[in-house]
């Protein structure tokens, strides 16, 4: 048996979500974290097709201008985590935890990340890399899974996203992570065969919650909503 600790967390499927309505509800949300008012959350969602610059992040590796990225119907914002350029759209898992790291620690958190992703891949067959110094998850030197954080006060937002069964190409406007030359790949792209997003969902919640040693407390998005505004 398991002796460790078991946490609880808030889980929230947010849907498909623009980036500046789930960075508003991460802010209240770690704000409510901080000041204890409310336990750890873990929000599970898709973007629309969307460039993000980290806040050390360099513009160069954004390689489309943006008014082309605007005709192709992609926006661009800046983004208060670290890392640089990402590319997030539908058919790409996005996983982040509102959680507090004070007595976890940033690396290990880094850490247990990447494996919830390893461990997904591996439920497919599929066999994760690491490419130090750079964080995230790799498979045949291609980008599958993208780790980005912003920590404040102990509290860290953004997280995890995962290429599930996005359009790849997409991905070519920038470079990835800020790195040339990098390309991308899908849970779909290594099976050569399509896999359902709600099935990946449920692996990776099973993931999380082995790794993270959590139970998972569904509630609606509208919950969630109402949550952050009586805070």
């Amino acid at each position: 048996m398991d002796n460790k600790q078991r946490s609880v967390f808030r889980l929230c499927h947010l849907g498909l979500i623009s980036f500046p309505d789930a960075m508003e509800l991460e802010h209240r949300l770690s704000k409510l974290i901080s000041e204890q008012k409310i336990g750890d959350v873990l929000l599970i969602f898709e973007h629309p097709p969307t460039v993000t610059l980290g806040k050390f992040g360099n513009m160069d590796n954004v390689l489309v201008k943006m008014d082309d990225l605007k005709q192709r119907g992609i926006a661009f914002f800046d983004a208060d985590r670290g890392g640089d350029a990402t590319f997030n759209c539908p058919g790409q898992l996005v996983m982040h935890p509102i959680i507090n790291l004070r007595l976890r620690g940033a690396r290990a958190y880094i850490a247990d990340l990447d494996e919830v992703g390893s461990r997904v891949l591996q439920s497919y067959g599929i066999e994760a890399e690491k490419s130090p110094p750079h964080p995230g998850i790799w498979v045949n030197g291609k980008q599958i899974g993208a780790v980005g954080l912003r920590i404040s006060h102990g509290i860290s937002m953004h997280g995890l996203s995962f290429n599930v069964n996005p359009d790849l190409s997409l991905f070519k406007v920038i470079n990835l992570c800020g790195l040339p030359g990098t390309t991308a790949t899908s849970i779909k792209n290594e099976l050569l065969h399509d896999v359902s997003m709600e099935e990946v969902t449920q692996r990776l919640l099973k993931a999380f919650a082995e790794v993270f040693h959590a139970d998972l407390s569904p509630i609606s998005k509208d919950q969630l909503i109402k949550l952050c505004s009586a805070g």
